[in-house]
């Protein structure tokens, strides 16, 4: 990795470290087992078409942005059918995500901010990533998981996003896809987000990039859909 990337990286994480548990808790507390709809947002493709399930390969990270203009989201095609599951949380309470979506019931999306600290992919590196079956982590030697780097959390994808090991106490919020005919629609969310926070954490990242807060919260009515590689310099792996 690029030493200046890298020093930024680290720099980030460590603001995100900072967040107080107890803010996290009280979300939990406050927003758990709560189907959230937002904007119905078009998948689109590049050249602006509508992005169609067969153009969505087996096992591949692809990332758009939603419900925001600045909030991170993952689509993956696990190849199978997947099921609805229940959610159990470590307060007791639960809720039901819907399983995979399209024609094959193997598409799913979650938000890409890790529900730890916050790390999520950004232009310069993606220290949360999605790992295929055939190429398991080095680290858990687990396939077909969500891991961070950042603290090494792990989530199943085919399970809602449910933490499998590390330290984040609650499941990746999950995005719910919805097609009509042929095209794909993000819809909004289940689970506990984290997108106030992301706000305020991030507000000055935020601002660079986007040039404004106000336009880094700007509900999209449609995403653009990319592979990981095409989006960020480093995806990071361990």
């Amino acid at each position: 990795m690029d030493r200046r990337v890298f020093i930024k990286a680290c720099s980030t994480l460590a603001v995100a470290s900072l967040v107080d548990a107890s803010i996290f808790s009280q979300t939990l507390a406050n927003t758990k087992g709560t189907l959230k709809r937002y904007t119905k947002a078009l998948l689109v493709k590049e050249d602006g078409s509508p992005l169609r399930e067969e153009d969505i390969k087996p096992h591949t990270q692809y990332i758009f942005f939603y419900p925001y203009a600045s909030t991170p989201c993952y689509l993956i095609n696990l190849d199978r059918e997947i099921k609805p599951v229940e959610l159990k949380l470590k307060d007791g309470g639960s809720y039901t995500w819907q399983g995979g979506a399209g024609k094959k019931r193997s598409l799913v999306a979650y938000s890409a901010i890790c529900p730890h600290q916050l790390s999520h992919p950004t232009k310069d590196y993606s220290f949360i990533n999605y790992y295929p079956p055939d190429k398991p982590s080095e680290t858990t030697k687990k396939g077909g998981i969500i891991q961070c780097c950042a603290h090494v959390s792990l989530f199943d994808p085919a399970e809602g996003g449910k933490v499998l090991d590390g330290p984040a106490e609650f499941p990746l919020a999950a995005i719910l896809l919805e097609t009509e005919g042929d095209k794909i629609y993000a819809v909004g969310t289940v689970g506990v987000d984290q997108f106030t926070q992301f706000f305020e954490n991030f507000k000055q990242d935020l601002i660079q990039q986007y040039g404004s807060l106000a336009n880094a919260k700007k509900m999209v009515e449609s995403c653009t859909v990319v592979e990981i590689k095409r989006y960020t310099k480093e995806v990071i792996h361990c």
